[in-house]
C-alpha cells in the first residue's frame, strides 16, 4: 500500500513536468513588415528610394520557425505584385538559404538569381531586402550574400550590364 502512495505522489508531482517537457515547440506567429515598391507618382506613403520610387511597408502575420528575419524574408519572397505595389525580390530559384544572428548582426544568405530588367531594379531589390531584414529591435546591422557574393557585389555586376 505504501508503494502505491509513493507512486501516486510521484506521479502527481512529476508527470505534469514530464508532459510539459515533451510538448513540441510549435512555431509562434508574429506580425512583420515586408517592403514593396510603388512607382514614382503614387499617392502611397513610404521612404523615397532609387528612381523616385516609394518603399511601402505592408504588415503580414508569419510563423517563426528559425528566426524573425528569416520568416520575414521568406514572406517577402512569396509575395506577389498587386496593381499598385511591386515586389522586385524575385527570380529563378531564389530562396533564403540561411539566416544567422549574432551580436546584433544578421547574416542573410540567399541562393538563386534576381530578375533584373533595368537599372532602377537594383535599388528596389536592395532596399526591399535591407528594410525587411533590419526592422527588428535586436538587429543592428544586416549583411546580405547571394551565391557567396555580397549583395552589393552581385548588384554592381548587374548594373554594369545596363550601362
Amino acid at each position: 500500500m505504501r508503494e502505491i502512495k509513493v507512486l501516486l505522489i510521484f506521479s502527481s508531482l512529476f508527470l505534469p513536468l514530464i508532459i510539459i517537457g515533451c510538448k513540441s515547440d510549435e512555431p509562434k506567429e508574429i506580425s512583420v513588415n515586408i517592403y514593396l515598391v510603388a512607382y514614382e507618382g503614387s499617392n502611397l506613403n513610404g521612404k523615397t528610394i532609387g528612381c523616385n520610387d516609394i518603399l511601402v511597408p505592408i504588415t503580414r502575420n508569419v510563423s517563426v520557425e528559425n528566426n524573425e528575419v528569416e520568416s520575414a524574408l521568406n514572406e517577402l519572397l512569396i509575395t506577389k505584385d498587386s496593381e499598385e505595389l511591386k515586389n522586385f525580390v524575385k527570380g529563378p530559384s531564389l530562396l533564403v538559404y540561411q539566416v544567422t544572428i549574432a551580436n546584433g548582426i544578421a547574416d542573410v544568405y540567399l541562393k538563386g538569381d534576381f530578375h533584373i530588367s533595368g537599372v532602377c531594379d537594383i535599388p528596389r531589390i536592395k532596399e526591399q531586402l535591407y528594410e525587411t531584414a533590419k526592422q527588428f529591435s535586436d538587429i543592428k546591422k544586416v549583411e546580405i550574400y547571394i551565391n557567396d557574393k555580397t549583395l552589393e557585389s552581385y548588384l554592381s555586376i548587374s548594373q554594369v550590364g545596363f550601362k
